[in-house]
């Protein structure tokens, strides 16, 4: 339980992982969003949507790794994939939110007349390479968590069988 809390306590921020790395990670996706709708105005380099994947299941091994510092039990375990998958969540959110704002801001820019650098209003389509990231993060939590159980099973297991033992004698 000590662990738990030094855990919680060690890591204010969202999912788990420092403020800064998940402001960091929404700030990429920002930019990706935004070299799309402005790409002859922004000069942003092209590969964002997959730094912004990369990032993000960094985030996940990251907290992973920490976690398996602390030697975390069952409940532990359990604690931290919800947390993760909740930051996993909510940075997706804000990177959809900010998209129909763009979206909004798309079709105002393109309203004036004589713009120099039109804007593009994106389809739907072009988020699904940010959520195609955010579910490959979201099954590497689901499988490290069951690894995690299936580890804890096998170092639980012989301590068990010994105290079981001792009670039979």
């Amino acid at each position: 339980m000590a662990a738990i809390k030094e855990l919680e306590s060690d890591t204010r921020a969202i999912g788990g992982c420092p403020l800064w790395f998940a402001l960091s990670i929404c700030a990429i996706g920002v930019a990706g969003l935004l070299r799309d709708s402005w790409p002859t105005a922004l000069y942003l380099p092209a590969g964002l949507h997959a730094l912004f994947g990369a990032m993000l299941w960094l985030m996940v091994l990251a907290q992973f790794h920490q976690a398996h510092r602390f030697a975390l039990g069952p409940s532990g375990a359990y604690a931290l994939s919800r947390r993760l998958t909740r930051g996993v969540f909510l940075q997706l959110y804000i990177l959809f939110g900010v998209n129909q704002i763009l979206r909004s801001a798309v079709i105002l820019w393109n309203r004036g007349q004589g713009t120099a650098h039109m804007a593009i209003l994106q389809p739907p389509e072009n988020l699904r390479d940010y959520l195609a990231y955010g579910v490959f993060a979201l099954l590497t939590i689901q499988a490290l968590a069951v690894l995690q159980q299936r580890a804890l099973k096998r170092v639980v297991a012989p301590w068990s069988m010994l105290a079981n033992h001792q009670h039979d004698e």
